[in-house]
């Protein structure tokens, strides 16, 4: 009998089944550019417990460091590190958590006797008290803007006359007595006394992610969690420290001052959209301010001299304005010794910009590089209960300080915190041409700055080639 049409497909199809059983069917690997085939081999080879090249998922190569922050987590508590001791009754969110060597050493978290000398605390009641005059009402509104001013030296041993580092601006320590408006030009000033860094953080340029990194160099294994409520960090922050170890510290060359700028906005808006937006029933100091163009609007308003004693203000650009918007050009003594930096960078270059900086001082190979962005819920508190992720030798995809994740070619530190208000996205919805215009005016110093530091590319620049720049009394380096 006649096999019809439609049976000599089956047993055509039955015969290549049998056959592909036989010698192998196609992989779907086979399909893949050679390079992600080898990479999909290698990681099945490492994942097979049978094979003898498996890698368990923790394992640490002997030639890398075991940092103390990556180690596993045997120790459940939380606890405040001796040497900085105050009673909280919160002790997750401003202790240490999962660290026993937090809890026992009474150096914790300095590394040696040395480093704790080399750092003196002063943040006593007299200092506050001797500070708070000169930060609430400063002698001047905005700073002088000279960019590359003469050195300031001061051999008084009066405290609030030392603290005095660049002629025209606040005393350092102002934060001491505001965390806002008030607060200086030196609040967020980073320490990292091992590499001799400074680092000068700018509230939404990033800040969050360099108090996590200093914390994971101390060896916290919460560094994770928001570090701006522990205890452990507070003593690296320059506004805390003894005048005189100020002043060591801004005039030492051994010390590498470095920042990031951000598009000022871009920042602008993320301070609105993290700050401002939907807070006018909470905040007494909001009314009126309904849309961002209320918000741009109320930056030209004349500054109201009550404002830095309220904590903070939106009208006007001043010392006394909240510093999520405050202009960048006011950190760290920016406005005055542009020249003392050696390096500024750009925010959105973050990924080779910090390799640099942190290969410069000496730690990248030390700590950079094994930083893993994100971590694991411990406690009921997603802030302050996070803990490191275990190295896994398997995966690099978050691996590195300020890194790209691989995948999805973005900040690994932006997928992993989602610390973010998506502002850069939100430009063109938020801003009309004359909205964006009053921002350049309010912001010029900024943008000059900013549009300086992007010319150079992906490179890191040096405060004192972009002086010139700023302003032609700047002699060229």
């Amino acid at each position: 009998r006649t096999v019809r049409p439609i049976h000599k497909w089956i047993l055509a199809i039955c015969w290549l089944f049998v056959m592909a059983q036989i010698w192998g069917a196609p992989d779907v690997d086979d399909y893949l550019p050679e390079s992600e085939r080898e990479e999909n081999a290698a990681i099945q080879i490492r994942q097979d417990p049978d094979h003898p090249d498996y890698i368990p998922p923790n394992y640490i190569p002997p030639e890398l460091p075991l940092l103390e922050a990556l180690q596993p987590i045997t120790y459940k508590s939380c606890c405040m590190p001796p040497g900085i001791w105050r009673e909280t009754s919160d002790m997750a969110c401003f202790g240490t958590c999962y660290n026993e060597r937090a809890c026992i050493d009474p150096l914790y978290p300095y590394s040696s006797e040395e480093e704790k000398a080399m750092l003196p605390i002063n943040d006593s009641v007299e200092r506050r008290k001797e500070l708070i005059g000169k930060c609430k009402s400063p002698k001047n509104i905005q700073p002088p803007m000279e960019w590359c001013q003469k050195t300031h030296h001061s051999h008084a041993t009066n405290n609030i006359t030392s603290s005095y580092l660049v002629n025209g601006i606040p005393p350092a320590g102002c934060s001491l007595t505001s965390g806002g408006g008030g607060s200086g030009a030196f609040q967020h000033v980073i320490l990292f006394p091992s590499a001799k860094l400074a680092f000068c953080g700018i509230p939404k340029v990033g800040i969050t992610q360099w108090e996590q990194f200093l914390r994971f160099t101390l060896g916290a294994k919460d560094y994770p969690s928001l570090p701006h409520a522990k205890l452990d960090r507070e003593v690296f922050q320059f506004d805390k420290l003894a005048p005189e170890a100020q002043r060591r510290i801004w005039e030492d060359e051994e010390w590498t001052w470095a920042a990031f700028v951000r598009n000022p906005a871009e920042r602008l808006l993320s301070a609105y959209l993290d700050k401002v937006k939907g807070q006018a029933k909470n905040q007494k100091w909001l009314d009126g301010i309904e849309t961002f163009e209320d918000f741009v609007n109320s930056l030209s308003e004349t500054f109201n001299e009550t404002s830095c004693a309220a904590g903070g203000a939106v009208t006007g650009l001043s010392w006394c304005s909240d510093p999520h918007w405050r202009p960048q050009v006011y950190s760290c003594g920016m406005s005055e010794r542009i020249d003392r930096f050696q390096f500024i960078g750009d925010i959105h270059n973050a990924a080779d910009q910090t390799r640099e900086l942190l290969d410069h001082v000496g730690l990248w190979e030390s700590h950079g590089k094994y930083f893993i962005h994100g971590g694991r819920n411990m406690g009921s508190n997603p802030w302050c209960h996070y803990a490191s992720h275990p190295y896994n030798h398997t995966t690099t995809r978050h691996l590195g300080f300020q890194q790209k994740d691989e995948v999805k070619n973005a900040s690994a530190a932006k997928v992993a915190y989602k610390h973010a208000t998506g502002s850069k996205s939100k430009l063109e919805e938020y801003y009309t041409p004359e909205l964006l215009e009053k921002v350049h005016e309010f912001y010029a110093d900024d943008f000059k700055l900013w549009k300086l530091v992007g010319a150079n590319g992906d490179r890191l620049s040096r405060g004192k080639d972009l002086a010139h720049g700023l302003s032609s009394q700047c002699p060229k380096s």
